[in-house]
């Protein structure tokens, strides 16, 4: 009797330590892919990639304002003047903080990304302690990285830079509403003639 306890334990101990020896070489396995020289540099490909999105959405912003400037400068007869100078230099201050702001937002999407990749790894390594096995622990690893990454470029896309050159787009506002009106005071000239006071009552009456 004694003897069959004594085997019963030492099975179930034998098989703790299989158990434990699989949770252990399922969970090194998910941390090697995680961690791995290919994932690092995937990661940073996705950094440089982004990087590259919000600069170009800058430039094209830029590229915009430097066009909506120079019109809405000729339109108000200011080129060339003083308010043309503190216009650039105002449009070239915005772009440097563009810049900042581009990359300031890259480093979130890095960020986020490797948020991302952290959740999937404690999500995998709670699997195994429930008996996932390494082979199927690294398929799901490479699914959730994927997904992680395609993840975090939508967000990232999605949330853009914004618009980063709202004085010249009230300065193009204004030259606009400007020739409106000098459209609309052309158009009632050529219509009724220059506008005239009339004065009566107080002279000419008597």
């Amino acid at each position: 009797m004694g003897t069959s306890r004594n085997n019963a334990a030492r099975q179930a101990e034998e098989n703790e330590r299989r158990r434990q020896a699989q949770i252990n070489q399922t969970t090194a396995s998910i941390n090697q892919i995680f961690d791995s020289p290919e994932r690092q540099k995937q990661i940073a490909d996705f950094g440089g990639a982004m990087r590259d999105f919000y600069l170009q959405d800058l430039n094209r912003q830029k590229a915009s304002a430097d066009r909506d400037l120079t019109f809405a400068l000729a339109r108000s007869g200011l080129t060339g003047g003083s308010r043309q100078v503190d216009a650039t230099r105002s449009l070239g201050e915005d772009y440097q903080r563009g810049v900042l702001d581009a990359e300031r937002r890259t480093q979130g999407a890095i960020a986020d990304l490797r948020g991302r990749d952290e959740q999937a790894r404690l999500s995998l390594t709670s699997l195994a302690q429930s008996g996932l096995s390494a082979t199927n622990a690294a398929t799901q690893a490479a699914s959730a990285m994927r997904a992680s990454l395609d993840g975090a470029q939508s967000a990232a896309q999605l949330q853009g830079l914004g618009d980063l050159f709202g004085g010249v787009a009230d300065i193009r506002r204004r030259s606009e509403e400007a020739r409106e009106r000098r459209r609309a005071d052309s158009n009632y000239t050529q219509r009724y003639g220059p506008s005239q006071w009339i004065f009566s009552g107080f002279s000419g009456g008597r």
